[in-house]
Protein backbone atom coordinates (compact mmCIF):
# COMPACT_ATOMS: atom_id res chain seq x y z
CA UNK A 1 0.00 0.00 0.00
CA UNK A 2 1.29 3.93 -1.03
CA UNK A 3 1.97 6.23 2.12
CA UNK A 4 0.29 9.49 1.79
CA UNK A 5 3.29 11.20 -0.02
CA UNK A 6 3.21 8.77 -2.74
CA UNK A 7 0.02 9.46 -3.53
CA UNK A 8 0.45 13.12 -3.54
CA UNK A 9 3.19 12.68 -6.20
CA UNK A 10 1.29 10.60 -8.51
CA UNK A 11 -1.47 13.23 -8.19
CA UNK A 12 0.63 16.02 -8.86
CA UNK A 13 2.82 14.22 -11.78
CA UNK A 14 -0.57 14.06 -13.81
CA UNK A 15 -0.67 17.83 -14.54
CA UNK A 16 1.39 19.32 -17.13
CA UNK A 17 3.65 22.27 -17.18
CA UNK A 18 1.07 25.15 -17.24
CA UNK A 19 -1.99 24.65 -14.98
CA UNK A 20 -5.18 26.33 -15.56
CA UNK A 21 -6.28 28.90 -13.16
CA UNK A 22 -2.51 30.17 -11.81
CA UNK A 23 -0.68 32.98 -13.32
CA UNK A 24 2.88 32.20 -14.93
CA UNK A 25 4.37 33.29 -11.49
CA UNK A 26 2.04 30.88 -9.49
CA UNK A 27 2.60 27.79 -11.83
CA UNK A 28 6.61 28.48 -11.45
CA UNK A 29 6.21 28.47 -7.69
CA UNK A 30 3.91 25.30 -7.64
CA UNK A 31 5.76 23.56 -10.08
CA UNK A 32 9.41 23.80 -8.58
CA UNK A 33 7.76 22.87 -4.86
CA UNK A 34 6.79 19.62 -6.71
CA UNK A 35 9.42 18.98 -7.83
CA UNK A 36 11.17 18.89 -4.51
CA UNK A 37 8.87 17.01 -2.89
CA UNK A 38 7.49 19.72 -0.52
CA UNK A 39 3.73 19.04 -1.01
CA UNK A 40 2.52 20.84 1.60
CA UNK A 41 4.35 24.61 -0.32
CA UNK A 42 2.96 23.09 -3.53
CA UNK A 43 -1.26 23.46 -1.45
CA UNK A 44 -0.16 26.57 0.02
CA UNK A 45 0.56 28.06 -3.39
CA UNK A 46 -2.85 27.15 -4.71
CA UNK A 47 -4.83 28.08 -1.43
CA UNK A 48 -2.87 31.60 -1.71
CA UNK A 49 -4.02 31.69 -5.47
CA UNK A 50 -7.90 30.92 -4.49
CA UNK A 51 -7.70 33.93 -2.10
CA UNK A 52 -5.97 36.49 -4.50
CA UNK A 53 -8.49 35.29 -6.92
CA UNK A 54 -11.18 36.18 -4.49
CA UNK A 55 -9.68 39.11 -3.28
CA UNK A 56 -9.34 40.60 -6.93
CA UNK A 57 -10.52 43.77 -8.25
CA UNK A 58 -11.47 44.83 -11.71
CA UNK A 59 -11.92 48.35 -11.94
CA UNK A 60 -13.47 49.86 -15.24
CA UNK A 61 -13.18 53.50 -16.01
CA UNK A 62 -16.33 54.42 -18.46
CA UNK A 63 -16.03 57.90 -20.23
CA UNK A 64 -17.15 60.34 -22.94
CA UNK A 65 -19.89 63.32 -22.94
CA UNK A 66 -23.18 63.66 -21.37
CA UNK A 67 -25.43 61.76 -23.06
CA UNK A 68 -23.79 59.30 -25.15
CA UNK A 69 -24.89 56.06 -23.24
CA UNK A 70 -22.19 56.22 -21.02
CA UNK A 71 -24.95 55.25 -18.29
CA UNK A 72 -27.22 53.37 -20.48
CA UNK A 73 -23.69 51.26 -21.27
CA UNK A 74 -22.64 50.91 -17.93
CA UNK A 75 -25.98 49.43 -16.71
CA UNK A 76 -25.74 46.65 -19.55
CA UNK A 77 -22.42 45.70 -18.80
CA UNK A 78 -23.63 45.00 -15.32
CA UNK A 79 -26.94 43.10 -16.27
CA UNK A 80 -29.11 45.62 -15.26
CA UNK A 81 -32.31 47.60 -16.40
CA UNK A 82 -31.99 51.49 -16.30
CA UNK A 83 -34.99 51.69 -14.03
CA UNK A 84 -33.62 48.88 -11.83
CA UNK A 85 -32.19 49.40 -7.81
CA UNK A 86 -28.91 50.69 -8.21
CA UNK A 87 -28.67 51.27 -11.97
CA UNK A 88 -26.63 54.76 -13.18
CA UNK A 89 -29.28 57.46 -14.01
CA UNK A 90 -29.84 58.13 -17.56
CA UNK A 91 -30.93 60.61 -19.63
CA UNK A 92 -28.99 63.75 -21.54
CA UNK A 93 -29.50 66.26 -18.84
CA UNK A 94 -27.36 64.33 -16.27
CA UNK A 95 -23.56 65.45 -16.38
CA UNK A 96 -21.10 63.44 -13.76
CA UNK A 97 -19.81 65.71 -11.74
CA UNK A 98 -17.00 63.49 -10.01
CA UNK A 99 -15.86 59.84 -10.45
CA UNK A 100 -19.15 57.53 -9.76
CA UNK A 101 -18.51 54.23 -8.79
CA UNK A 102 -20.83 51.22 -9.49
CA UNK A 103 -19.97 47.66 -8.19
CA UNK A 104 -21.36 45.04 -10.11
CA UNK A 105 -24.96 43.70 -8.16
CA UNK A 106 -23.88 40.26 -8.19
CA UNK A 107 -20.11 40.38 -8.29
CA UNK A 108 -19.01 43.69 -6.07
CA UNK A 109 -15.32 43.20 -6.82
CA UNK A 110 -15.95 44.48 -10.39
CA UNK A 111 -16.70 47.88 -10.09
CA UNK A 112 -17.65 50.29 -13.39
CA UNK A 113 -16.70 53.98 -12.86
CA UNK A 114 -18.64 56.90 -14.44
CA UNK A 115 -15.80 59.20 -15.34
CA UNK A 116 -16.35 63.26 -15.52
CA UNK A 117 -15.77 64.28 -19.69
CA UNK A 118 -12.54 65.76 -20.58
CA UNK A 119 -12.06 69.10 -21.77
CA UNK A 120 -15.08 70.95 -19.38
CA UNK A 121 -14.25 73.92 -17.43
CA UNK A 122 -13.91 71.63 -13.99
CA UNK A 123 -11.48 68.70 -15.72
CA UNK A 124 -9.10 70.38 -18.13
CA UNK A 125 -7.57 68.80 -20.57
CA UNK A 126 -4.27 69.39 -19.65
CA UNK A 127 -4.70 68.30 -15.87
CA UNK A 128 -7.39 65.56 -16.43
CA UNK A 129 -4.79 62.06 -15.84
CA UNK A 130 -3.73 63.82 -12.49
CA UNK A 131 -7.14 65.18 -11.64
CA UNK A 132 -8.79 61.68 -12.21
CA UNK A 133 -6.06 59.35 -10.80
CA UNK A 134 -6.45 57.21 -14.11
CA UNK A 135 -3.59 54.97 -13.24
CA UNK A 136 -5.90 53.38 -10.30
CA UNK A 137 -8.26 51.60 -13.48
CA UNK A 138 -7.16 48.47 -15.08
CA UNK A 139 -8.96 49.54 -18.66
CA UNK A 140 -11.10 52.28 -20.28
CA UNK A 141 -13.89 52.51 -22.35
CA UNK A 142 -14.53 55.82 -24.42
CA UNK A 143 -17.86 55.87 -25.88
CA UNK A 144 -19.57 58.55 -28.18
CA UNK A 145 -23.12 58.84 -29.58
CA UNK A 146 -21.48 60.00 -33.17
CA UNK A 147 -17.88 61.49 -33.74
CA UNK A 148 -15.01 60.94 -31.22
CA UNK A 149 -14.22 64.23 -30.21
CA UNK A 150 -10.54 65.52 -29.91
CA UNK A 151 -10.85 65.64 -26.19
CA UNK A 152 -11.27 61.77 -26.67
CA UNK A 153 -8.53 61.55 -28.75
CA UNK A 154 -6.54 63.45 -26.06
CA UNK A 155 -7.43 60.94 -23.52
CA UNK A 156 -6.95 58.06 -25.76
CA UNK A 157 -2.97 59.59 -26.20
CA UNK A 158 -2.69 59.85 -22.37
CA UNK A 159 -3.88 56.38 -21.37
CA UNK A 160 -1.21 54.87 -24.08
CA UNK A 161 1.22 57.09 -22.09
CA UNK A 162 0.23 55.03 -18.82
CA UNK A 163 0.89 51.56 -20.82
CA UNK A 164 -3.29 51.06 -20.39
CA UNK A 165 -5.64 49.49 -22.43
CA UNK A 166 -8.66 51.55 -23.78
CA UNK A 167 -11.44 51.08 -26.83
CA UNK A 168 -13.51 53.20 -28.16
CA UNK A 169 -17.51 52.52 -28.30
CA UNK A 170 -19.64 53.59 -30.61
CA UNK A 171 -23.29 53.55 -29.33
CA UNK A 172 -26.57 54.05 -30.13
CA UNK A 173 -26.19 51.77 -32.95
CA UNK A 174 -29.58 50.94 -33.69
CA UNK A 175 -30.72 54.41 -34.59
CA UNK A 176 -28.30 55.06 -36.88
CA UNK A 177 -30.07 51.78 -38.90
CA UNK A 178 -32.84 53.20 -38.28
CA UNK A 179 -32.38 56.57 -40.03
CA UNK A 180 -30.00 54.55 -42.87
CA UNK A 181 -33.07 52.32 -43.60
CA UNK A 182 -35.82 54.99 -43.75
CA UNK A 183 -33.20 56.84 -46.25
CA UNK A 184 -31.72 54.24 -48.05
CA UNK A 185 -34.08 52.35 -50.68
CA UNK A 186 -31.18 49.55 -51.25
CA UNK A 187 -30.61 49.21 -47.08
CA UNK A 188 -27.68 46.76 -45.65
CA UNK A 189 -27.27 46.61 -42.04
CA UNK A 190 -23.74 44.72 -42.39
CA UNK A 191 -22.87 47.49 -45.29
CA UNK A 192 -24.45 50.45 -42.93
CA UNK A 193 -21.79 48.80 -39.87
CA UNK A 194 -18.95 48.14 -41.84
CA UNK A 195 -19.35 51.73 -42.99
CA UNK A 196 -20.04 53.39 -39.19
CA UNK A 197 -16.92 51.59 -38.09
CA UNK A 198 -14.67 52.39 -40.84
CA UNK A 199 -15.34 56.00 -40.69
CA UNK A 200 -14.86 56.31 -36.84
CA UNK A 201 -11.63 54.19 -37.77
CA UNK A 202 -10.65 56.35 -39.84
CA UNK A 203 -10.79 59.53 -38.03
CA UNK A 204 -8.90 57.98 -35.10
CA UNK A 205 -6.41 56.88 -37.15
CA UNK A 206 -6.31 60.75 -38.75
CA UNK A 207 -5.67 62.22 -35.20
CA UNK A 208 -2.72 60.62 -33.88
CA UNK A 209 -4.18 56.52 -32.80
CA UNK A 210 -2.55 54.32 -34.31
CA UNK A 211 -4.79 50.73 -34.25
CA UNK A 212 -7.52 51.94 -32.57
CA UNK A 213 -10.21 49.58 -31.15
CA UNK A 214 -13.62 49.98 -32.31
CA UNK A 215 -17.28 48.49 -30.97
CA UNK A 216 -20.75 49.36 -32.19
CA UNK A 217 -23.14 48.50 -29.67
CA UNK A 218 -26.81 49.31 -28.79
CA UNK A 219 -28.29 49.42 -25.19
CA UNK A 220 -31.63 48.38 -26.72
CA UNK A 221 -30.17 45.16 -28.18
CA UNK A 222 -26.96 44.57 -26.03
CA UNK A 223 -26.61 40.99 -27.29
CA UNK A 224 -26.23 41.84 -31.00
CA UNK A 225 -23.44 43.89 -33.44
CA UNK A 226 -19.72 43.70 -31.96
CA UNK A 227 -21.34 43.49 -28.10
CA UNK A 228 -20.01 39.63 -27.67
CA UNK A 229 -16.65 41.32 -29.54
CA UNK A 230 -15.98 43.20 -27.04
CA UNK A 231 -16.39 41.80 -24.27
CA UNK A 232 -14.55 38.47 -25.65
CA UNK A 233 -11.69 41.20 -26.39
CA UNK A 234 -11.81 43.04 -22.60
CA UNK A 235 -11.27 39.46 -21.32
CA UNK A 236 -7.98 38.39 -23.45
CA UNK A 237 -6.49 41.19 -22.78
CA UNK A 238 -6.59 40.74 -18.74
CA UNK A 239 -4.11 38.88 -16.68
CA UNK A 240 -5.20 35.35 -15.38
CA UNK A 241 -7.12 36.45 -12.59
CA UNK A 242 -8.79 39.90 -13.61
CA UNK A 243 -9.62 37.77 -16.91
CA UNK A 244 -11.61 35.28 -14.46
CA UNK A 245 -12.60 37.60 -12.57
CA UNK A 246 -14.56 39.85 -15.80
CA UNK A 247 -15.93 36.72 -16.89
CA UNK A 248 -18.09 35.91 -14.14
CA UNK A 249 -19.48 39.00 -14.12
CA UNK A 250 -20.54 39.33 -18.14
CA UNK A 251 -23.62 39.34 -19.05
CA UNK A 252 -24.81 36.65 -20.10
CA UNK A 253 -26.26 38.04 -23.66
CA UNK A 254 -24.96 34.86 -25.71
CA UNK A 255 -23.98 31.76 -26.18
CA UNK A 256 -20.19 31.94 -26.51
CA UNK A 257 -20.25 34.20 -23.35
CA UNK A 258 -21.73 31.95 -21.54
CA UNK A 259 -19.28 29.02 -22.90
CA UNK A 260 -16.50 31.42 -21.46
CA UNK A 261 -17.89 31.22 -18.50
CA UNK A 262 -18.02 27.90 -17.88
CA UNK A 263 -14.34 27.27 -19.32
CA UNK A 264 -13.44 29.82 -16.35
CA UNK A 265 -15.15 28.31 -13.67
CA UNK A 266 -13.82 24.68 -14.86
CA UNK A 267 -10.24 25.96 -14.98
CA UNK A 268 -10.73 26.19 -11.18
CA UNK A 269 -12.22 23.14 -10.25
CA UNK A 270 -8.70 21.48 -9.14
CA UNK A 271 -7.98 23.70 -6.68
CA UNK A 272 -11.29 23.29 -5.09
CA UNK A 273 -10.90 19.72 -5.66
CA UNK A 274 -7.34 20.26 -4.14
CA UNK A 275 -8.28 21.90 -1.10
CA UNK A 276 -10.89 18.81 -0.65
CA UNK A 277 -7.85 16.50 -0.93
CA UNK A 278 -5.96 18.27 1.93
CA UNK A 279 -8.09 18.51 4.04
CA UNK A 280 -8.99 15.11 3.73
CA UNK A 281 -5.41 14.17 4.51
CA UNK A 282 -5.50 15.93 8.14
CA UNK A 283 -6.77 12.97 10.55
CA UNK A 284 -9.85 14.14 12.10
CA UNK A 285 -12.36 12.60 12.47
CA UNK A 286 -15.57 13.70 10.33
CA UNK A 287 -13.25 16.95 9.50
CA UNK A 288 -12.68 16.65 5.39
CA UNK A 289 -16.92 15.14 4.93
CA UNK A 290 -17.83 18.76 6.41
CA UNK A 291 -15.08 20.14 4.87
CA UNK A 292 -16.20 18.95 1.30
CA UNK A 293 -20.12 19.90 1.75
CA UNK A 294 -18.52 23.60 2.51
CA UNK A 295 -16.83 23.45 -1.00
CA UNK A 296 -19.34 21.94 -2.47
CA UNK A 297 -21.89 24.68 -1.23
CA UNK A 298 -19.56 27.79 -1.61
CA UNK A 299 -18.38 26.65 -5.45
CA UNK A 300 -22.08 25.64 -6.58
CA UNK A 301 -23.29 29.18 -5.26
CA UNK A 302 -20.95 30.83 -7.53
CA UNK A 303 -21.82 28.86 -10.24
CA UNK A 304 -25.35 29.95 -10.28
CA UNK A 305 -24.34 33.61 -9.48
CA UNK A 306 -21.97 33.56 -12.70
CA UNK A 307 -24.72 32.52 -14.98
CA UNK A 308 -27.65 34.28 -13.87
CA UNK A 309 -29.32 31.84 -12.14
CA UNK A 310 -30.18 34.00 -9.33
CA UNK A 311 -34.08 35.64 -8.39
CA UNK A 312 -32.36 39.00 -8.79
CA UNK A 313 -30.43 38.57 -12.33
CA UNK A 314 -33.77 36.48 -13.17
CA UNK A 315 -36.11 39.29 -12.52
CA UNK A 316 -34.13 41.80 -14.11
CA UNK A 317 -33.87 39.43 -17.62
CA UNK A 318 -37.19 38.71 -17.22
CA UNK A 319 -38.45 42.63 -17.22
CA UNK A 320 -36.02 43.20 -20.02
CA UNK A 321 -36.93 40.37 -22.23
CA UNK A 322 -40.83 41.55 -20.99
CA UNK A 323 -41.19 37.77 -19.62
CA UNK A 324 -42.41 36.77 -16.30
CA UNK A 325 -39.75 35.48 -14.13
CA UNK A 326 -41.79 31.89 -13.78
CA UNK A 327 -41.22 31.61 -17.85
CA UNK A 328 -37.67 31.65 -17.16
CA UNK A 329 -37.60 29.49 -13.99
CA UNK A 330 -39.19 27.40 -16.32
CA UNK A 331 -36.12 25.72 -17.96
CA UNK A 332 -34.21 25.53 -15.33
CA UNK A 333 -33.74 22.10 -14.25
CA UNK A 334 -30.85 22.70 -11.44
CA UNK A 335 -31.35 24.32 -7.97
CA UNK A 336 -30.83 28.14 -7.70
CA UNK A 337 -28.29 29.91 -5.59
CA UNK A 338 -30.85 30.22 -2.90
CA UNK A 339 -31.60 26.67 -2.59
CA UNK A 340 -27.84 25.74 -2.75
CA UNK A 341 -27.87 23.90 1.13
CA UNK A 342 -25.56 21.94 2.91
CA UNK A 343 -28.09 19.05 2.22
CA UNK A 344 -28.40 19.26 -1.05
CA UNK A 345 -24.12 19.38 -1.19
CA UNK A 346 -24.25 16.33 1.06
CA UNK A 347 -26.43 14.49 -1.40
CA UNK A 348 -24.70 15.11 -4.21
CA UNK A 349 -21.94 13.38 -2.33
CA UNK A 350 -23.76 10.49 -1.45
CA UNK A 351 -24.80 10.34 -5.19
CA UNK A 352 -20.89 10.71 -6.16
CA UNK A 353 -19.66 8.20 -3.42
CA UNK A 354 -22.24 6.06 -2.19
CA UNK A 355 -23.41 6.29 1.83
CA UNK A 356 -21.03 3.41 2.01
CA UNK A 357 -17.67 5.24 0.88
CA UNK A 358 -18.47 8.52 3.36
CA UNK A 359 -19.20 6.31 6.24
CA UNK A 360 -15.23 4.32 5.28
CA UNK A 361 -14.02 8.01 4.24
CA UNK A 362 -14.73 8.41 7.88
CA UNK A 363 -13.00 5.71 9.25
CA UNK A 364 -10.05 5.52 6.80
CA UNK A 365 -9.26 8.94 7.25
CA UNK A 366 -7.90 8.45 10.92
CA UNK A 367 -5.71 6.20 10.05
CA UNK A 368 -2.11 7.41 9.36
CA UNK A 369 -0.45 7.51 6.45
CA UNK A 370 -2.30 5.08 4.91
CA UNK A 371 -5.61 6.17 5.59
CA UNK A 372 -5.05 9.94 4.62
CA UNK A 373 -3.32 8.85 1.67
CA UNK A 374 -6.66 7.34 0.80
CA UNK A 375 -8.76 9.69 1.75
CA UNK A 376 -7.31 12.60 0.24
CA UNK A 377 -6.80 10.97 -3.41
CA UNK A 378 -10.90 9.90 -3.06
CA UNK A 379 -11.70 13.80 -1.66
CA UNK A 380 -9.87 15.06 -4.55
CA UNK A 381 -11.78 13.15 -7.18
CA UNK A 382 -15.27 13.07 -5.66
CA UNK A 383 -15.05 16.45 -5.37
CA UNK A 384 -13.78 17.14 -8.93
CA UNK A 385 -15.95 15.14 -10.38
CA UNK A 386 -19.51 16.63 -7.87
CA UNK A 387 -18.43 20.31 -9.35
CA UNK A 388 -17.82 19.21 -13.01
CA UNK A 389 -21.28 18.24 -12.99
CA UNK A 390 -23.22 20.15 -11.14
CA UNK A 391 -21.48 23.60 -13.24
CA UNK A 392 -22.38 21.51 -16.93
CA UNK A 393 -25.88 21.57 -14.97
CA UNK A 394 -25.86 25.09 -14.22
CA UNK A 395 -23.91 25.83 -17.89
CA UNK A 396 -27.02 24.29 -19.65
CA UNK A 397 -29.78 25.68 -17.90
CA UNK A 398 -28.09 29.34 -18.41
CA UNK A 399 -28.40 28.28 -21.97
CA UNK A 400 -31.55 27.46 -22.01
CA UNK A 401 -32.73 30.56 -20.16
CA UNK A 402 -30.79 32.98 -22.87
CA UNK A 403 -32.76 30.58 -25.37
CA UNK A 404 -35.96 31.17 -24.03
CA UNK A 405 -35.29 35.14 -23.38
CA UNK A 406 -33.91 35.67 -26.80
CA UNK A 407 -36.94 34.44 -28.00
CA UNK A 408 -39.50 36.89 -26.18
CA UNK A 409 -36.80 39.86 -27.14
CA UNK A 410 -37.61 38.58 -31.05
CA UNK A 411 -41.42 38.76 -30.07
CA UNK A 412 -41.46 42.21 -28.45
CA UNK A 413 -39.33 44.45 -30.46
Amino acid sequence: MKDSKNHWADLFSKWGRKLPGLSEEETEKFQTAVKAGNFSKAISVVKMSDELLRNTKLNIAITGKTGSGKSSFINAIRSLNDSDSGAAETGVTQTTEDPTAYPHPIHPNVIVWDLPGIGTTKYLAETYVEDMSLDQYDFFIIIADTRFTEADNHLAKEIKKMGKKFYFVRSKIDVDLDNEQRRCHDFKEEKTLHMIRSDCIKELQKAGISSPQVFLVSRKDFEKYDSPQLQETLANELDTHRRHVLICALPRTSEKILKEKQKALQEQIWKQALKSCALAAVPLPYLSVKCDVNILVENMREYCKSFGLVDDSLQSLAKQVKKSVAELKSVIKSPLAKDITEEEALKRLREATGERMMTVKYFISVVPLIGTGIAAERSYSVTFEVLHTFLDEVAEDAQRVLKKALEGAENNQ
